[in-house]
């Protein structure tokens, strides 16, 4: 029904979307999930011809979604939007009504066909009572509701939701995804929606599109084949725990908190970073419970900020400086009072370099040194900082690709 090809899409220099395929079947629910910022709205607007693909295309049955007039895509797709600015008191009804525009000519005005798929969808999603009311003076929950029905009023064949049931309490949200569900099944209605919330989504949807952070699909089928542990903590980098909800079958999942597990007394990690390397590092690891040191960083980097932010122990030294003897011998205490030493994806320069020779001495004397994701390009000092990095793995450093991984590392050799 929709055909999403080798989609990719930026905006300005910034990538969102990179490389998705997708067809959407007709009659399914097509849940879109992923972390903040994937592009999950992004393909939503993509799909209904409002942005135009960087590469590859949007294709409908009448053609490329943003060669499809605008009149002509409100009879095949209908929007629920996540939010809505209203610089005007409509009374609700009016709101509704405005569905019904794709099939209104000139002066005409409203036919007794509008009117009664207005008085259906106020109806369905327990708006009625709300009618007269201006959209100005409701609740975040009731306004969401009135969006919802004056996409139904709209009749068409697709439904795309962005986050339809955010701002719902729990009664009404489960009342809008059972209505959802019964209008799929009883009249072959089309729904795309975009969800954070994973058991809902699981619920309802006959299949799942899972994006990772950059845009690109880490996995589509069906909910318990997409929403795996495994999968979930790739895509969202938390651990979690999935099982089969013993209603209905559909997975369910549990997060797994890291706050508080240590057997022992909270491990000791310091942090060698700086340039904003070491920004996920830093707070995974303190968010984790760890006690965490950093430096030496140089005053108004935008690790040593954040780490003053969370409070954490740091070694100072003044800016566009070499480091100072003394900040090397404070962070050498650190180091050797640490139970871990981890080394960020950092530039290195001859500013910094001497911050490896403080790793090499952390091996020498029995502590683990992790280096997150080091890459050759970094080196900015003709192969220096990389060959002193080459001979910290030599002698026992290992190398993870990310801030989970080193908290992995935590929890099966420091605890």
């Amino acid at each position: 029904m929709i055909t999403v090809e080798k989609l990719h899409f930026s905006y300005a220099s910034a990538p969102v979307l990179q490389g998705v395929d997708l067809e959407v079947r007709r009659g399914e629910i097509l849940g879109i999930l992923g972390p903040n910022g994937c592009g999950k709205s992004t393909l939503l607007r993509l799909m209904r011809g409002v942005l135009t693909p960087d590469q590859g295309r949007v294709l409908w049955e009448k053609g490329e979604a943003s060669r499809i007039a605008r009149k002509e895509m409100a009879r095949l797709a209908a929007v629920v939007p996540q939010s809505l600015t209203l610089p005007f008191p409509y009374p609700v009804r009016e709101m509704v009504m405005m569905g019904r525009f794709a099939y209104q000519h000139g002066l005409t005005g409203t036919s007794s066909t509008d009117q009664r798929a207005v008085e259906r969808a106020l109806a369905v999603t327990d708006t009625l009572h709300l009618q007269g009311r201006p959209v100005t003076d409701l609740s975040g929950g009731e306004l969401q509701r009135v969006l919802l029905a004056r996409a139904l009023a709209q009749e068409t064949p697709v439904l795309l939701l962005d986050e339809a049931t955010s701002h719902l309490d729990l009664d009404h949200r489960l009342e809008i995804s059972e209505l959802l569900v019964r209008l799929n099944r009883e009249e072959q209605l089309t729904v795309v929606q975009v969800s954070h919330d994973l058991d809902l989504a699981a619920e309802t949807s006959d299949r799942i599109l899972l994006l990772r952070a950059d845009g690109a699909a880490a996995a589509i089928g069906p909910p318990d084949q997409v929403l795996t542990a495994e999968t979930l903590r790739e895509v969202f980098r938390v651990d979690v725990k999935v099982e089969a909800n013993p209603y209905t079958g559909a997975p369910r999942i549990y997060t797994v908190g890291r706050v508080g597990t240590w057997r022992e007394a909270s491990p000791k990690v310091h942090l060698i970073c700086g340039g904003g390397s070491g920004g996920e590092l830093l707070r995974r690891l303190h968010v984790a419970g760890c006690s965490v040191t950093a430096g030496p960083l140089n005053r108004g980097d935008s690790d040593q900020v954040l780490a003053s932010a969370l409070g954490l122990e740091i070694i100072l030294e003044e800016p566009f400086c070499v480091m100072s003897q003394a900040a090397l011998d404070s962070a050498r205490s650190l180091c050797m009072s640490s139970d871990l030493l981890v080394v960020a994806p950092t530039f290195w320069g001859s500013g910094n370099l001497a911050n490896l020779d403080l790793a090499s001495e952390a091996l020498e004397h029995g502590i683990p040194v992790l280096l997150v994701s080091p890459d050759p390009d970094q080196d900015y000092i003709q192969g220096q900082a990389w060959q002193k990095i080459e001979a910290l793995c030599a002698s026992g450093g290992q190398i993870v690709p990310d801030a989970e991984a080193a908290l992995d590392f935590l929890k099966q050799t420091v605890d």
